[in-house]
């Protein structure tokens, strides 16, 4: 698998964002035993952007499971031989039936978890994509797709310190306009 930093330099623009998390030992375990790295892709369709639901298991710092409800990007695990770009090309294949071409690396997002003096790195690459044909239909693991032709904050499923409370800059940065939820 190619390195992040060869990735980044391959697109202007991108952004390289660390983020540091200090977490209970339980989610600090987890992510020092797998080498955790997805991709998501903002899959622009028509004039508006698909987003998805499926089962997230989403712990807060303390390793407390966390209520969450939200629509989120299309991604998954690359597989050892593909690309970055390939595999959201198949992840975004098997999660919503589409074809789509990667337009651009919106930017490569590092997750570094700190307990007692040890850290351990998640990594997410985020592309900007276009659909390109296919029928929009949700995959096996996922339960719902949607074409979004107007999208709120409020629709967003948005978790801070996780990579879910920087959706909305993905999307932003794919030049989706994002509306703000009314007072």
């Amino acid at each position: 698998m190619e390195s992040l930093d060869s990735l980044l330099s391959r697109y202007k623009n991108a952004r390289k964002r660390v983020v540091e998390i200090p977490v209970v030992e339980s989610i600090f375990d987890y992510f020092k035993n797998e080498e955790w790295v997805r991709v998501v892709a903002v899959v622009k369709m028509g004039g508006g952007v698909v987003m998805i639901k499926k089962p997230v298991v989403v712990r807060d710092a303390y390793g407390l499971p966390m209520s969450v409800d939200g629509w989120i990007l299309a991604g998954g695990k690359p597989e050892s031989h593909e690309s970055y770009e390939d595999a959201i090309i198949r992840e975004v294949r098997e999660e919503l039936g589409l074809e789509v071409e990667v337009e651009k690396l919106l930017g490569v997002y590092i997750f570094r978890f700190l307990n007692q003096g040890q850290k351990a790195d998640a990594k997410l690459i985020a592309f900007s994509t276009k659909a390109l044909g296919g029928k929009l239909k949700p995959g096996r693991e996922v339960q719902e797709a949607k074409l979004f032709e107007k999208i709120s904050e409020k629709d967003i499923l948005q978790v801070p310190d996780w990579w879910y409370g920087f959706q909305i800059e993905m999307l932003e940065d794919a030049g989706i306009t994002i509306s703000k939820p009314e007072n």
